[in-house]
């Protein structure tokens, strides 16, 4: 009788923190650890490889499938705080967005019984999937962004850039330059009193580093990045010619109606 109250808790714990709401509350938790490029640069580090995350979300499901009963209400007091409030922009005309939703899910009208698949954004290492609905016809779609450069492997995020494997190094002087021209731009428009005490030794790390390197090569670089976003901005069309979109409000395909729900089912 004990294993099956045991057996009943623990089930319940585990639907409640995958599928039920504690699971968004830990997704949004995985997607924080994660940070994007701009907080992982500020905070001067790597991004998280994917097995870290991988544990580090195992470990948040296996502790709370174990104390649901005191994390439960939390979990359903942080969804509430999470939940999408409409843009000042949007109260003559309210509806979804891509930016207020996260993931893959489905996307379904209330005024017509229109239902499908979509991709807000989801992404990898070194990709990401981004989507966008068609302004002229509705049609939504989804388009992959590849990174043109090989990431430095965790084993030699500390390892000087002279020293790096050759596909390596496009990565880490982008790298270096982005931390030294948002070091100096800082530094520019902030009173040296409020400066952060890492920013001095950055830009002086950064200078050193890429004083190493040859202008052909970072010109090289540039140029890669530049065809790299050339390319992914031709991409934004539909085959009917239309522009594709993710800043505007959608709207139903089948009845362009601004109605619409969204069920986000995983994301990554």
């Amino acid at each position: 009788m004990i294993e099956l109250v045991l057996g009943i808790y623990v089930t319940l714990g585990l639907f409640l923190a995958t599928l039920g709401p504690a699971g968004k509350s830990i997704r949004r938790e995985v997607e924080k650890t994660r940070g994007t490029e701009f907080t992982n640069a500020m905070m001067q580090r790597e991004a998280p490889s994917e097995k870290k995350l991988f544990f580090f979300k195992l470990i948040l499901i296996l502790g709370f499938s174990l104390l649901w009963p005191f994390l439960l209400w939390g979990a359903l007091k942080e969804n509430k705080n999470y939940e999408v409030l409409s843009d000042s922009d949007d109260f003559e005309r309210k509806g979804l967005k891509f930016q207020h939703m996260g993931g893959h899910g489905k996307l379904s009208c209330n005024e017509c019984n229109f239902s499908e698949s979509l991709t807000s954004f989801t992404h990898g290492i070194s990709s990401s999937r981004t989507g966008y609905q068609c302004q002229v016809c509705g049609k939504l779609a989804s388009r992959m962004r590849t990174e043109p450069f090989k990431r430095s492997r965790n084993a030699n995020h500390d390892v000087p850039l002279i020293e790096l494997p050759i596909d390596e190094r496009p990565s880490r002087i982008e790298h270096l330059q982005h931390m030294l021209d948002l070091c100096e731009s800082q530094m520019k428009t902030t009173a040296r009193r409020n400066w952060l005490p890492t920013w001095e030794p950055t830009v002086a790390e950064c200078k050193k580093e890429l004083s190493l390197v040859e202008e052909n090569e970072i010109e090289e670089v540039r140029n890669k990045r530049r065809e790299s976003a050339d390319a992914f901005k031709a991409s934004l069309f539909c085959e009917c010619g239309g522009e594709l979109d993710r800043e505007n409000v959608l709207f139903c395909p089948n009845c362009k109606s601004l109605d619409l729900s969204y069920s986000m089912e995983y994301i990554t």
